[in-house]
């Protein structure tokens, strides 16, 4: 990979309060969501990641994928939030919510990024997920204050819980 991002956009319409990002078969043991995965928003599994999108209702959204060397914050965003994601069947890397799914087409190894997910709001609400290859042990934790409960720094528990 070089030093400029690889980026992809899908125009994803989200419901039952979930966006997914996975790299291996479906599994409903890791969609499940315990008290502390819904007051954190997201369920974390090794290649089995879901975000809570924040609004309840059914909607469309953009969702904006990246690779990148480095991450740079969306000056846009209202939550942000990091998580360690392994690339276990690259042939398998999806994004997806209950009404569809789309084929991640960036060019993710078989390795362990760290997942860098923001929520966004210009005219329209949208999705930011930048990947960003892990070089050191990584801790999934909030990066800003948000109105939903998210602390800068705080750390996000892992499996459901």
């Amino acid at each position: 990979m070089n030093k400029t991002s690889v980026t992809q956009e899908v125009d994803l319409a989200i419901s039952h309060h979930q966006i997914q990002v996975r790299s291996r078969d479906f599994d409903e043991d890791l969609c499940q969501w315990g008290e502390h995965n819904v007051e954190q928003g997201a369920v974390i599994h090794p290649g089995y990641i879901t975000f809570g999108p924040i609004p309840d209702d059914t909607f469309g959204a953009w969702v904006k994928l990246a690779l990148c060397e480095k991450f740079e914050e969306d000056p846009l965003a209202q939550r942000r939030m990091v998580v360690p994601f392994d690339v276990i069947e690259p042939e398998k890397l999806e994004l997806l919510s209950v009404p569809m799914s789309a084929m991640i087409e960036l060019p993710l190894e078989l390795r362990r990024y760290a997942l860098y997910y923001e929520i966004c709001e210009d005219e329209e609400v949208y999705y930011r997920m930048t990947f960003v290859p892990e070089h050191e042990p990584l801790q999934a934790m909030y990066l800003m204050e948000d109105e939903w409960g998210g602390e800068a720094g705080k750390p996000l528990r892992e499996g459901r819980c």
